[in-house]
């Protein structure tokens, strides 16, 4: 199984420190993590994480955030919004697929 490199970006200091006691896995490297979006977007462009975790606040910096992320960067990089207040997670997913036959789109789409 392929080992997933994870970036963190929190405003919260108790979510940091969960996530990365829950992060503590085999399959899965921490490879950083910042509460400064500008030092962040600086970190990722550097590391090339597979999967960034964003504490999603209760304003619309977050959904901006996530919409900088996925069109800034061009690898295969999935994007999971954490929420405390509602034990929910969004996630996005940027990911360059090759479509050579109409089945191939309808097999992307029911995926």
């Amino acid at each position: 199984m392929p080992m997933h490199q994870v970036y963190v970006i929190w405003t919260n200091q108790l979510v940091r420190d969960s996530l990365r006691q829950l992060l503590d896995h085999i399959d899965i490297t921490w490879v950083g993590a910042s509460s400064d979006f500008s030092f962040a977007i600086e970190e990722i462009s550097r590391l090339h994480p597979d999967t960034i975790l964003i504490e999603e606040g209760v304003d619309e910096t977050t959904t901006t955030a996530f919409m900088e992320i996925v069109e800034k960067f061009q690898w295969n990089l999935r994007v999971i919004g954490v929420s405390l207040d509602d034990n929910q997670l969004s996630i996005y997913q940027h990911a360059h697929q090759t479509v050579g036959q109409p089945e191939d789109l309808i097999r992307l789409i029911i995926q």
